[in-house]
Parts: structure tokens; C-alpha cells; sequence
């Protein structure tokens, strides 16, 4: 069986301004939008090859510790590059904050960064294995 990575699903309160910052930042392309997708706005944006599904709180959830259908979240995920020194500096310039500068601190000593997104999310940068 051959699988591979379909997409990220991010509950958020505010989907335009998640939508945004990828867009905006990351140069993320607009995949989906729809206002009221199953009783929330959503939107998918593509940066890379990687699929974000943002989706906002429906009227009837409570998304977090004391709800008995929310489950522990992510805690980041990565994306994968060729320079994340170089990388960063673009990012920086475009307004991303950075929770950890580039360092060789990864798994194996690979070169890695974080970055805090909207609404708090982390986001990995990770150097590709050379």
C-alpha cells in the first residue's frame, strides 16, 4: 500500500485572517473558499505541495480541554525546504515571527526553525537531507 500526505485540518476563530497569512507570507494559493461549508467558513490554501484545510468554529462547538469530542491537537507541523537560513530571512521580511532562529538542532543535526502562526499555531521549517 502506498500512501502519502493529503492535508493539515486547522480548527481556527478566524479563517480569513488564517487564510491570509499563508497567503500572504508563505505565497500560499487560494484551493477552496466557502463562508458557510457545513455550518463554518472554510478554505483550503496550498503552499508547496501541502493542503491546509482552515475551518472555523462551528456555532454548536466549544473546541478545547473541557469538550468531551475535542481531541489533543497538533502540537507543529514542518515544512520542507532547501535553505531554512534563507528561507527565514524572506519570512522575516514579510512579517512572520520566530519562536527559535535557524539552528542545526533537529533530528540527525538538522537545520530547523519555528515560526508562530495566527491564533498561536507552530510552524516547522526543516532543512531537506542532503
Amino acid at each position: 500500500m502506498k500512501l502519502s500526505f493529503d492535508h493539515v485540518h486547522i480548527i481556527c476563530n478566524d479563517v480569513e485572517k488564517m487564510k491570509d497569512y499563508f497567503l500572504d507570507v508563505f505565497d500560499g494559493s487560494l484551493e477552496f473558499l466557502d463562508e458557510n461549508f457545513h455550518g463554518a467558513p472554510n478554505a483550503i490554501v496550498k503552499v508547496g505541495e501541502a493542503k491546509l484545510f482552515l475551518r472555523g468554529v462551528r456555532p454548536s462547538e466549544n473546541p478545547g480541554e473541557n469538550n468531551p469530542d475535542s481531541v489533543m491537537g497538533v502540537d507543529h507541523f514542518s515544512f520542507s525546504v532547501e535553505d531554512v537560513t534563507e528561507l527565514s530571512k524572506t519570512l522575516k521580511s514579510k512579517g512572520a515571527e520566530f519562536i527559535r532562529d535557524p539552528a542545526a538542532v533537529g533530528m540527525g543535526g538538522r537545520v530547523t526553525a519555528f515560526i508562530r502562526g495566527p491564533e498561536d499555531i507552530r510552524i516547522e521549517l526543516s532543512e531537506k537531507d542532503k
